[in-house]
């Protein structure tokens, strides 16, 4: 029992390295709105002052489960033409492993023609991972396995690309280039290059008006090399003003609806501007998952994601669109 109380330990302390091949990022529900976090290409697109927080709890009901925290601020660099700058903070919890990352992210933004913009962005950071196994339940209280607390950094960085218009967008990202491999012989985390074991995303989606109606179809590939391919079907449709209701489908077998709602004033809405020509919108979002798999035995209250996002405008940019649908 005692070693393979051990084995199970030491397998989810490699996990947390990434060592082994597996899609080990977050996932994110509205991976549309959480775009600055996946694609530092995003970063400074939205013609404002923008700010996103996001709270996932994973498997919920089961213990040790995955717990997900994001912040992405970012803004178009007005002294520049063309240049945004971007924050990402990442925090995730999964058993008695924490990984914290901080990126900082910048964008330059290509004229295609007069309609179409491509943007390309690059992000850099480091990550802190810290495993504490004074959390584990023991078996052998006198086990030097569980009886320290491992606190290591290492440095990444990523790229991405980004192509949109007020109706249609695409992008491609990689946003970890390194993988942070823990060396067991001399207690480091070694920043190697493995294809294998690179994340890359490429996503898109449309914005159709029937009538009244919005709808916004969305789809992203998560591309692991040696681990499943893994995709995001989702449909979000604007039946009420400002009200989104949508359904996906992720090829790991899971459901999920998603609701978003949002509230504020408009850029170009002259009577609801605020003092000095400010104005400031809001979206709030919430999405639940739930598995269509065998790991719902055990996750019996499913995933649930919040998001809280605001655009801040203080003066009007030429060219700069007042409302955003991606």
């Amino acid at each position: 029992m005692r070693k393979f109380v051990r084995y199970v330990v030491i397998v989810a302390f490699l996990s947390a390295f990434n060592v082994m091949k597996a899609q080990d990022q977050a996932v994110y529900n509205n991976y549309i709105a959480n775009q600055g976090i996946l694609n530092p290409a995003y970063n400074g697109t939205r013609d404002f002052i923008s700010g996103l927080m996001v709270l996932r709890s994973q498997w919920t009901g089961m213990s040790g489960a995955p717990f997900t925290g994001a912040l992405n601020v970012h803004s178009p660099i007005d002294k520049v033409k063309n240049l945004g700058a971007g924050l990402v903070v990442t925090e995730d919890h999964l058993g008695f492993t924490n990984q914290f990352e901080v990126f900082v992210a910048g964008s330059y933004r290509l004229q295609v023609d007069r309609k179409n913009t491509l943007a390309l962005g690059l992000q850099l950071g480091f990550k802190n991972i810290v495993y504490d196994a004074t959390k584990a339940i023991k078996v052998d209280f006198d086990d030097p396995l569980f009886q320290d607390r491992v606190s290591k950094f290492g440095f990444n960085f990523g790229f991405g690309a980004y192509f949109y218009n007020e109706k249609y967008f695409a992008g491609l990202s990689i946003p970890r280039f390194f993988v942070n491999q823990y060396n067991t012989d001399k207690q480091e985390i070694k920043n190697t290059v493995k294809f294998s074991d690179l994340h890359s995303y490429l996503y898109g989606g449309y914005v159709f008006d029937i009538n009244d109606v919005k709808i916004k179809p969305t789809g992203l590939i998560r591309i692991v090399p040696g681990a499943p391919l893994e995709i995001d079907v989702t449909c979000s449709a604007m039946f009420v003003k400002n009200l989104w209701v949508g359904l996906s489908y992720r090829t790991v077998s899971e459901a999920v609806a998603l609701v978003e709602y949002q509230f504020g004033s408009s850029g170009n809405d002259k009577n609801t501007k605020g003092k000095k020509g400010k104005t400031m919108t809001w979206a709030i979002r919430y999405s639940f998952d739930y598995s269509i798999s065998d790991i719902r035995k055990y996750a019996v209250a499913g995933s649930h994601e919040i998001g809280i996002q605001f655009d801040f405008q203080t003066k009007k940019r030429p060219g700069m669109r007042s409302i955003r649908y991606f």
